[in-house]
C-alpha cells in the first residue's frame, strides 16, 4: 500500500508540474478565451482531459511503446499534429469568422462540439505527450502494479487536466481580466497564432 501511495504521489506531482508548463494546450486554451469566450474554453479544456486518457490508453495496451519505437508511426503522427497546429495557428491569425446569428441554439452546440474537438485533437496529436507518459509510466510503474490502478491514475490526471485547464479558463474570462484583454484580444489572437505556428515547426523540426 506505502509502494502504490508513492507511485501515486510520485506520477501526481511529476504530471502536475507538466501541466501546468506552457505549452499548445495552454496556447488553444488562451486563444479560445479570447475569441470564444468562458463556455467555448471550458468545453476545450474538457477535451484536452479526455485527450489524456487516449494517452494512458496507448500506453497500458503497449501501443505507446509501438509509437516510440516506430519511426514512420512517430512522424506521420508529428507531421499531422505539426499540421493541425499549423492550421489553427492561421485561423487564428485570419481571425475567426462570425457565424450567422439564425438558427443559433444549432450554432451554439456546434461551436461547443468544435470546441471539444479542438481540445482533443491538440492533445492527441502531440506524440511527445504519448512520450511523456510513456516514459512516467515506464519510469514509476512496476509489473505488481495492477491494470486498475494504471487506469485509475490516468483518470486522475485526466480530471487534473481538465481542472486546470477549466480553471484557467475561469480565470481568464472573469471580468477583470477579460476587459483588460479585450483591449489587446486582436494582438493576442494574432500572437497566439504566431505561438501555436512556432509550435508545428518546432514539431516538424524534432527528431525521433
Amino acid at each position: 500500500m506505502n509502494d502504490l501511495y508513492i507511485q501515486f504521489l510520485s506520477i501526481a506531482t511529476i504530471h502536475l508540474f507538466a501541466v501546468m508548463s506552457p505549452g499548445p494546450d495552454f496556447t488553444i486554451i488562451l486563444k479560445q478565451s479570447v475569441s470564444q469566450g468562458r463556455k467555448a474554453s471550458i468545453v476545450t479544456s474538457l477535451g484536452i482531459g479526455v485527450g489524456i486518457l487516449f494517452h494512458v490508453f496507448f500506453c497500458i495496451i503497449g501501443l505507446g511503446l509501438v509509437i516510440s519505437q516506430s519511426s514512420m508511426l512517430f512522424n506521420i503522427i508529428k507531421i499531422l499534429g505539426a499540421l493541425y497546429l499549423g492550421f489553427i495557428g492561421i485561423k487564428s491569425i485570419l481571425g475567426d469568422k462570425n457565424i450567422n446569428e439564425s438558427h443559433e441554439g444549432d450554432i451554439e452546440n456546434q461551436k461547443l462540439l468544435n470546441s471539444f474537438t479542438l481540445g482533443l485533437l491538440t492533445n492527441i496529436l502531440n506524440p511527445k505527450a504519448t512520450l511523456f507518459f510513456l516514459s512516467l509510466y515506464a519510469m514509476i510503474i512496476t509489473s505488481e502494479t495492477s491494470i486498475s490502478i494504471q487506469v485509475a491514475y490516468g483518470i486522475w490526471m485526466s480530471l487534473i487536466t481538465g481542472l486546470w485547464f477549466c480553471l484557467l479558463s475561469i480565470f481568464l474570462t472573469n471580468s477583470f481580466i477579460e476587459n483588460r484583454i479585450n483591449r489587446f484580444s486582436y494582438i493576442i489572437q494574432i500572437g497566439t497564432g504566431v505561438v501555436l505556428i512556432f509550435f508545428a515547426i518546432k514539431l516538424l523540426l524534432s527528431y525521433q
